[in-house]
Parts: structure tokens; sequence; C-alpha cells
């Protein structure tokens, strides 16, 4: 089985991994080979580097989305900025106009203190005011509504920034975090971690050469059992026999094995 297939069989089943390293239907030499390809596997730097890969492309994203709105936004309320302008200048020479026609309205038919409809001034000055007040009153909802949709593009700017401050800063901070993670994850690959942990399989490897040697001198003391006879019990076969029992009992690792 490739590694690309193992990958995919441990999606499939988290407790692959264990059951086909370890299963007691294989051999020895086939849980070994089952491990050592098992650990070819186990590696974080990739979905580290994925990941990261991932934060940067929607931080690019999300910058992107916000330049475009805010172009959006500015171009708009420039635009309304500018009717506003010509709005407030249309309505600003209506109010010139409605001024000098009141005051030749005035002059030419003034009104008492107690007018009814039917004296309301009928000239022709007077209808063109009516007009202009009206097409003054028209201006001043558009200047109302204009002015409300200028501050609503404005309150939206202040909310989008505000927003995408906490975001970018956010994600930057996730960025920084797994530059971290991703650098002390490299940093764990190098000669120098792994010298670490061969330091310690050596102790190990001394270790077992001490038990081994251990078990070559009870080996050696047994057979040394196996040739006394109660009737060739001599003393110098006794003295050989204690020196043999007192050199393994001195040598033996107590310590390395927790005795």
């Amino acid at each position: 089985m490739s590694v690309l297939e193992l990958k995919e069989k441990e999606k499939q089943d988290p407790n692959f991994s264990i059951e086909w390293c370890y299963s007691d239907s294989k051999t020895l030499e086939e849980k070994i080979s089952n491990t050592l390809l098992l650990l070819s596997t186990v590696d974080g730097i990739p979905s580290i580097e994925q990941l990261l890969g991932d934060l940067k492309v929607q931080k690019s994203n999300a910058l992107s989305s916000y330049d475009a709105l805010s172009s959006s936004i500015r171009s708009e309320l420039l635009n309304h900025i500018d009717n506003l302008f010509e709005l407030k200048l249309s309505n600003s020479k209506l109010e010139k106009n409605m001024d000098s026609l009141l005051y030749t309205i005035r002059i030419s038919s003034p009104f008492t203190a107690n007018f009814s409809h039917e004296k309301l001034p009928q000239s022709r000055e007077y209808r063109q005011f009516l007009q202009l007040y009206s097409e003054h009153m028209e201006g001043v909802q558009k200047t109302v509504k204009l002015k409300s949709k200028i501050s609503l593009l404005l309150d939206s700017q202040r909310v989008l920034d505000k927003n995408y401050a906490s975001k970018m800063a956010h994600i930057d901070y996730q960025i920084i975090s797994l530059g971290k993670i991703l650098d002390n994850l490299t940093e764990s690959n190098k000669e120098e971690v792994g010298s670490l942990y061969f330091s310690q399989f050596n102790k190990l490897d001394g270790l077992i050469k001490e038990i081994t040697d251990s078990e070559e001198k009870f080996t050696k003391l047994k057979r040394s059992m196996n040739i006394i006879h109660e009737n060739l019990f001599s003393q110098g076969i006794q003295k050989e026999f204690v020196n043999d029992v007192t050199e393994v009992v001195d040598d033996f690792p107590y310590k390395e094995l927790g005795l």
C-alpha cells in the first residue's frame, strides 16, 4: 500500500492506523514496515502550510472586497454631494427670485390685516411666486433625502472600516501565530533535535548491552552449576561459583531497570 493510499484509508477509518500497524494477524516484520510507513506520513507542516496559505488568500479576498466597496461608497458619496451642491444652488436661486416677486407683489397689492380667498392677489407675479414656491419645496424635500443618503453612506463606511480593521487584526494574529508554529515545526526536524532523541536511544542501547552481558553471565553461571556434581564439589569450584554469582549481582543494572 502506498503512502497516498494509506492517507486516504486513514481519512476513512481513524482506527486504521493502530489496527494496521499492530494487528495480531501480522508478522513482526509487517508490523515494523507498517509502522515505519505510518511514521513517514505523520507530519503537521503541510497542514499548517495549507492553513496559512488559506488565511492569506482570505485576507487578500477581504482586502479586495473592502477596496471595491469603499470605492463604490466613495463614488456614490461624491455623486450625492455634487447633486446636493447643484440642488442647493438651484434652491438659492429660487429663493432669490421668490423674494423679488414677493417684494413686487407686496408693493402692488399689499395684504390687508383681514383678507379672504377672494382678496388674494391674482397678478402674474403672484402666480409665478406660487410656482417658484412649489419648486422650492420640492427642492427642499430632495435636499433632505440627499442628506439622509449621504449620512447613511458615511455611517456604512464607518461600520465597514471598524469591522474590517477588527477582522484584519484577527487574521493577522492568526497568520503570525501559524508562522511561529510552522517555524517551530520546521526547527523540530533539524538534526539538533534528532540528535537529542538519538542520544536517548544510545543510552537505551547501552542498557540493552548491559542486560545482554548479564544474561551471558547468567548462562555461564548456569553451565557452571550444571557441571557441579556432589562428588566433584571441591573448594576451588565453590570459590569460582561464588565469584560468578557476585560478579553478576554487582554488574546487574538495577537503577536503569528501576529496581
